[in-house]
């Protein structure tokens, strides 16, 4: 079964297990972001998604895992690692690959303050592509590629 009828791959990249603690910024530290241990969850994350053959697993550090994603177009990009170094290496990496009207969706961009390092370097990646972040009530961020 295709995940939700499309027939697209769909990359999970995570290290299945938390921060690692080296890709926290100094700056990032000053408000509040620290290590999360969600635990061991890869194979539970692998059975949540067994019945959809084009779901891929890559496991281990953003960026360096970024290679191991084979497309060359990406249509939708949903980021969430919590810290700057993982998120904007993961934004650079894929924005040239993403096709007109693609969306990349920023999970912490304006949720609280902890976040204020990321969603500043956002603001930076948007301006250097002549682009806009929409900030949405959510706290989430929305930048589509023209």
């Amino acid at each position: 079964m295709l995940l939700v009828g499309l027939n697209k791959k769909f990359y999970l990249l995570d290290t299945f297990c938390g921060i690692p603690e080296e890709l926290i910024l100094k700056e990032e530290r000053k408000y509040g972001v620290d290590k999360k241990s969600y635990g061991e969850c890869y194979e539970r994350v692998k059975e949540t998604f067994k019945e959809f053959e084009n779901v891929v697993f890559i496991r281990g550090k953003v960026p360096d895992t970024l290679p191991f994603v084979k497309t060359e177009k990406v249509a939708y990009l949903s980021l969430d690692m919590n810290v700057a170094t993982p998120e904007i290496a993961a934004a650079e990496f894929f924005w040239d690959k993403m096709v007109s009207g693609g969306v990349m969706l920023l999970d912490d961009y304006v949720y609280s303050t902890k976040y204020t390092v990321l969603r500043h370097l956002y603001d930076d990646f948007a301006k250097e592509r002549n682009v806009k972040v929409l900030a949405l009530p959510t706290g989430q961020g929305i930048i589509f590629k023209p």
